[in-house]
């Protein structure tokens, strides 16, 4: 298995949610969910000293940066993730249902794939509280 993309892909995911997030952070959680015509992406990031997380829709505005810079970016992670889920069948494997990519301020990073979940039945709201439930209590 070629695995020097997905590598370049995972730095490339730290980049942009780096620039995307307009303040020292400690550790940042993202979701990213794929399957033929639908795709989601959000995060949250702790800002550095705080226990608080914030979730990405709301850096536009609790922020105030530049909207066009912002969703610009927002293409750019959702490409990222996107491609990361093709080259999964561009090797021979199984092209995972959703992935959480934690990120820490000091380049530790961890990877956890779920494969196989059909979570089509349910709407977004709910998947993101359930993944709120487990990732950031």
């Amino acid at each position: 298995m070629e695995t020097s993309n997905m590598e370049t892909l995972y730095q490339q995911i730290a980049y942009i949610l780096n620039d995307m997030i307009p303040e020292d952070w400690e550790k940042v959680l993202l979701y990213a969910e794929m399957r033929e015509g639908y795709g989601q992406v959000f995060f949250y990031f702790y800002p550095l000293g705080s226990k608080t997380p914030v979730y990405s829709p709301d850096i536009v505005d609790q922020y105030e940066v530049d909207s066009r810079k912002y969703e610009s970016l927002e293409d750019q992670l959702f490409d990222c993730c996107e491609q990361l889920w093709n080259e999964f069948h561009q090797q021979g494997q199984e092209q995972w249902t959703c992935f959480t990519y934690i990120l820490k301020h000091t380049g530790e990073m961890k990877i956890q794939y779920n494969y196989g979940d059909d979570l089509s039945q349910l709407d977004p709201t709910t998947k993101r509280e359930r993944w709120e439930e487990k990732y950031l209590t």
